[in-house]
């Protein structure tokens, strides 16, 4: 646990440097390229690829973890890891194949609103995404491995070469060319899988990249578990498809402003949540195979360190959040009215979060265990759950229902998964989840009433979110240094009195 404790602050600082360099690509590209259709090519593109290679690099991941903790011999899991990524190779870029010439053939059907020059530039981006994501199947697994030895640290840091090598090139070129960009960001992909081999090696050579392939029922089994989590991905990218379409129909700019509620709630998913969450489980692995009893009562323990974060974190986005939306949003026709919804949408999300770390760490429990169907069956559920409440709810809360409905299908989701391992016989302690809840609600709600009671007030919202930030961190830290000091004495004394 330790190396997670201090490799965690890194990651964070590392995962805040990738958001940062996306936000300066973003904005060196609106600059050369403006709102025109050649940038929205690129985007596209993107979001083809790239959007579609990270599903299968998180379920690589999730599914090789486990296997690398098996009780087989290194030589043995080599061959079946070996053949299981050589498989989901093949399929890749069968799939690949086929979606380009899908593409190339029907972009008239896919992009209409382009010009025949411009459907040209993204059926040719697309090539060149597709190509590259190829490599990111042995990086996932590279990843998977520095994870399950401790080192969490260099694969983040490896995200910063397709993150920053676009905006090297952006920043030092008089005149930007945007298959110039899709190449170097195509082969920035490249360049990280291919680090990242070499380091593997230097660590373990005995997982050095090879293809083969042997069709038995060990490569069943793991691309049959594999299969589930494709699913959840592709059913979580139809919610959001649904809450999109519904926030459309309650007026003008409401997916605007839903998509801007998502993208401050994503920070905290993806800094926090999932990091964490993350890094933590190779160790759950290891302890839920060792012993299930003591893997149950360490992943207690986890749920609490993880929501006492993301706590602390909501109730300070409470005390500084209008202050953070302004600064991000309001300017040009996005006014303060729209900057209060997206606070208040962002409030009823930020509620659920504790609740999506209890299912996400349920969910890698089955996961460790290697079942990845009832995690599956559980995100069905609870699209379905989600579809009904927006259906209903949005003739009494109108607008509200397209955050209320996802924040309540989070605690059903919770609840769900919950029950389904207590009665698969894997009994967390329920009580003392709930009954620390309950105390992180309470030191992040006095974090809270002390940054409002100081109540530092400028008209600069920058230096007002960093000094009460300020406030509530020497609050927070003061009162878990004072907590960590008394227990270490009251064992001392325990101990001095044995």
């Amino acid at each position: 646990m330790k190396k997670i404790t201090f490799s965690f602050p890194a990651v964070i600082m590392i995962s805040l440097g990738i958001q940062l360099f996306g936000l300066i690509r973003s904005l060196l590209l609106a600059r050369d390229f403006g709102a025109y259709f050649t940038l929205d090519a690129f985007y596209l593109a993107n979001v083809f690829t790239i959007s579609i290679f990270s599903i299968i690099s998180s379920a690589i991941t999730t599914i090789i973890i486990p296997e690398l903790n098996s009780d087989n011999d290194d030589k043995i899991k080599k061959k079946y890891i070996t053949s299981y990524l050589t498989t989901i190779t093949g399929i890749s870029i069968t799939l690949s194949v086929v979606l380009f010439i899908f593409l190339a053939l029907g972009r008239n059907i896919v992009a209409p609103q382009f010009s025949s020059e411009v459907q040209v530039l993204f059926v040719l981006i697309t090539l060149l995404l597709l190509i590259s994501q190829q490599f990111r199947i042995q990086a996932s697994f590279s990843v998977a491995f520095f994870q399950n030895e401790g080192h969490y640290i260099i694969p983040r840091f490896m995200d910063l070469i397709p993150a920053s090598l676009p905006v090297i090139y952006l920043l030092f070129v008089h005149k930007s060319n945007i298959i110039v960009l899709s190449v170097i960001t195509a082969i920035s992909y490249v360049m990280e899988t291919i680090i990242l081999n070499k380091i593997q090696n230097r660590v373990n050579s005995n997982y050095a990249p090879t293809f083969s392939v042997i069709f038995d029922d060990k490569l069943k089994e793991m691309l049959k578990r594999t299969v589930p989590i494709f699913l959840s991905s592709a059913i979580f990218q139809v919610q959001i498809l649904i809450s999109n379409y519904f926030a459309g129909t309650f007026g003008q700019g409401y997916i605007t402003l839903l998509s801007n509620t998502n993208q401050i709630m994503g920070i905290f998913q993806s800094l926090f949540i999932l990091n964490l969450v993350n890094m933590i489980y190779p160790r759950l692995v290891r302890e839920i195979r060792e012993n299930l009893g003591i893997g149950l009562k360490k992943m207690v323990n986890y749920i609490t360190v993880t929501n006492l974060i993301v706590i602390i974190l909501v109730w300070g986005y409470i005390a500084v959040g209008h202050d953070l939306v302004q600064l991000l949003f309001v300017r040009g026709k996005f006014t303060l009215s729209n900057a209060e919804i997206v606070y208040n949408f962002s409030l009823i999300l930020g509620i659920a979060l504790p609740f999506t770390v209890i299912r996400d760490y349920h969910y890698r429990l089955y996961y460790s265990l290697g079942n990845t169907k009832k995690p599956m069956i559980n995100s069905i559920q609870t699209v379905v759950f989600n579809l009904i409440t927006l259906i209903i709810g949005s003739f009494v809360l109108h607008s509200y229902i397209i955050v209320v409905a996802p924040a309540l299908g989070t605690l059903w989701s919770c609840i769900n998964i919950v029950i389904k391992a207590r009665n698969d016989k894997m009994r967390t302690n329920i009580w003392k989840i709930v009954n620390r809840y309950i105390l992180c609600n309470i030191f992040g709600f006095s974090m809270y009433i002390l940054i409002t009671k100081i109540n530092f007030s400028s008209t600069n919202l920058i230096l007002n979110i960093t000094v009460n930030t300020l406030i509530g961190a020497v609050y927070v830290v003061g009162i878990l240094g004072t907590c960590v000091l008394l227990k270490k004495k009251l064992e001392s004394s325990k101990n001095s009195s044995v």
